[in-house]
């Protein structure tokens, strides 16, 4: 078993972490986002058990969650996110902005950009529209590991997904 997997939290520890986050807040705060998050485990909504097919696709392919700061813009409180999947030498990324609102908080996003790699040779790059402000997806963070290996959140769909640090 990955050393690693023995740190994580159990889903009925999640759920109590949502709970609480619904009401009192995450604690969640901007920096301790920072980062490239691989994905680990996902589960359906309403399911008690783990979505193994998901969970196995998703990690064999190399999923993950990119946070960066957007060093360019004039709030402080953006992030430049991407979402990437690999498939040998093939890369499929998507790429552009997030925010942190609320006190849970939520992490809304748009993605502005699709790029497909070969090793370094980038093989399309396309713009994507803007969606509207109240359609875009978002994460409902639920909890962050207090040394930052573990983060979990619940998507717009009703999934809940738990992601560790990749260091």
């Amino acid at each position: 078993m990955d050393e690693n997997r023995m740190d994580l939290p159990s889903l009925d520890k999640l759920k109590e972490l949502e709970k609480s986050a619904r009401v009192e807040g995450s604690g969640i705060e901007f920096d301790s986002l920072l980062g490239l998050w691989k994905f680990n485990t996902v589960w359906k909504q309403g399911s008690n058990t783990e979505d193994s097919i998901s969970s196995t696709l998703l990690q064999v392919l190399s999923a993950s969650l990119e946070l960066r700061k957007d060093k360019q813009g004039p709030e402080e409180d953006k992030f430049i996110i991407a979402n990437a999947i690999k498939f040998g030498l093939l890369t499929l990324r998507f790429s552009g902005y997030a925010n942190l609102e609320r006190k849970q908080p939520l992490l809304p996003f748009s993605f502005d950009c699709i790029q497909i790699k070969m090793a370094s040779l980038t093989i399309l790059k396309r713009s994507l529209p803007t969606p509207d402000q109240k359609k875009r997806p978002f994460f409902a963070l639920i909890a962050i590991d207090p040394k930052g290996k573990w983060l979990s959140a619940r998507g717009k769909g009703g999934g809940l997904a738990l992601w560790v640090q990749d260091k």
